[in-house]
């Protein structure tokens, strides 16, 4: 059995004054994240994610641009988007662009695939949001087929049709797509008869209703045949302390990472008793000592027999040399650990 992956992601929000009073630009958050990349390979870590919006109120709308800058100083940790906004984009030219950096990271490059939880991308780019699921299967569609085969022949109902269409770049090796899914069963199951591995986001509630979404991944590719191309990760919220009084600190960080920036926007406020049961050893939230995290993760793992841990490592505005002791303590310490449980 091969070991559970352990990595980190950033979603890129930007705050540009933190809640403690920082002032941060948009180019001094790129910069941050291509740093956290290099660091994320340099202690060890096996993945590094990187989210895309369009919106103000984050730094990256473009991952395959912004990971290939992190390709060219790191080895070894595979780079992917957490996640593409498929069912906005064009899939010929999502594939391409992630194609072109799995030429130059020597293979390194994956996708993570989702239908977006936010409105802009499809008015920036003209897609209709009503139809928001049909059109994320048709691109899915398209997406897997182009990744499949060199020579397209395709048609579908929002895009124009593919006659013999030649689509470079073409890798030596297979790029590997994941469906990120934020819990709804229709998407899990959709991963499960494809044979897609699947990311679902641990952002609340309870952990057995992340088992019975598994169960229900596992049941549709054993019925479709694919059970040997099933995997599953879980993406969740972290920080590692040494300092139990920086866990409540940390709580004003959270609250601004997750609140809603706009009338009407994306997000939520999170009530300090909301924050405070994410901490219990039962609750969602990794923030504390690594020994505790470890435990947390421990029994996370075994609960749903995970292949990927994805830990979201600097939200909020955390400051920048807090997150690099986190991810330290996860490279050195945590990572180690759980790729020993199998």
């Amino acid at each position: 059995m091969m070991s559970v992956q352990i990595g980190i992601a950033s979603l890129s929000d930007i705050q540009p004054t933190t809640v403690d009073g920082r002032q941060r630009s948009v180019e001094e958050r790129t910069k941050q994240i291509v740093e956290l990349g290099v660091l994320a390979d340099a202690v060890g870590l096996d993945t590094f994610g990187l989210g895309e919006h369009h919106s103000f109120d984050f730094a990256v709308s473009s991952p395959a641009v912004v990971l290939a800058a992190i390709a060219g100083r790191t080895r070894s940790i595979r780079l992917s988007s957490a996640v593409s906004t498929l069912g906005a984009l064009d899939p010929v030219r999502l594939y391409q662009d992630f194609a072109s950096l799995n030429l130059v990271s020597s293979g390194r490059a994956e996708l993570i695939v989702g239908r977006s939880a936010y409105p802009e991308p499809f008015a920036l780019f003209g897609e209709p949001i009503e139809s928001y699921d049909a059109l994320f299967a048709e691109k899915l569609d398209l997406l897997l087929t182009i990744r499949d085969n060199p020579v397209v022949t395709w048609q579908g109902r929002f895009r124009s049709p593919l006659v013999g269409a030649e689509v470079p770049p073409r890798t030596r090796n297979e790029l590997p797509i994941w469906l990120g899914a934020g819990g709804t069963p229709a998407s899990i199951v959709r991963a499960g008869r494809l044979g897609l591995p699947v990311v679902l986001g641990y952002i609340g509630g309870d952990a057995g209703r992340l088992a019975q979404l598994v169960d229900l991944y596992r049941q549709a590719g054993a019925a479709a045949n694919v059970s040997d191309r099933l995997s599953v990760g879980v993406a969740l919220h972290y920080l590692a302390v040494t300092d139990p009084s920086d866990v409540d600190a940390s709580y004003p960080f959270y609250r601004d990472f997750l609140r809603p920036k706009k009338p009407g926007g994306g997000g939520f406020i999170v009530e300090p008793e909301q924050f405070r049961r994410g901490l219990e050893p039962d609750g969602h939230l990794m923030i504390g000592a690594p020994e505790q995290i470890l435990d947390k993760l421990t029994r996370l793992h075994k609960l749903l027999g995970l292949d990927r841990i994805q830990a979201l490592v600097d939200w909020g505005g955390l400051p920048g040399e807090q997150v690099d002791r986190s991810v330290r303590a996860l490279g050195e310490f945590i990572a180690p650990e759980l790729r020993g449980l199998g």
